[in-house]
């Protein structure tokens, strides 16, 4: 018997559920019922995502070649900025220093519970 009480993912006899998407051209590891950050969206409230790469659940690992047809459920809970990236240039003999920086727009999205089966 094979000792999985070190993994972090696994338990015992149970699978915990996850899924790899593509949203806005970046893949996320997904779990239902969490929130997380990705590019925007634009102003939508709800959107169902088809690009559905990898699927896991109790009994099996699903995988795409290259999506799977199965879609989730996502909630748009809000649009954020990201976190500050700063430029800066700086000529040594000129003098001159110019320091640029920008926020990326964000989406937190909640994800559903339960994926949209489409056969």
């Amino acid at each position: 018997m094979v000792d999985t009480s070190g993994l972090g993912r696994y338990n015992s006899s149970v699978m915990i559920k996850y899924a790899v998407v593509e949203i806005a051209g970046r893949q996320y590891l997904v779990e239902p019922g969490k929130e997380i950050l990705v590019n925007s969206l634009g102003d939508v409230k709800s959107w169902e995502c088809d690009k559905v790469l990898l699927l896991a659940d109790d009994k099996a690992l699903n995988i795409g070649k290259p999506f799977l047809k199965d879609k989730i459920n996502f909630e748009v809970l809000e649009a954020v900025k990201g976190e500050k990236i700063r430029v800066a240039k700086y000529h040594s003999k000129a003098n001159t220093r110019k320091v640029k920086g920008s926020r990326a727009l964000m989406s937190k999205i909640k994800i559903s519970d339960k994926p949209v089966k489409s056969a």
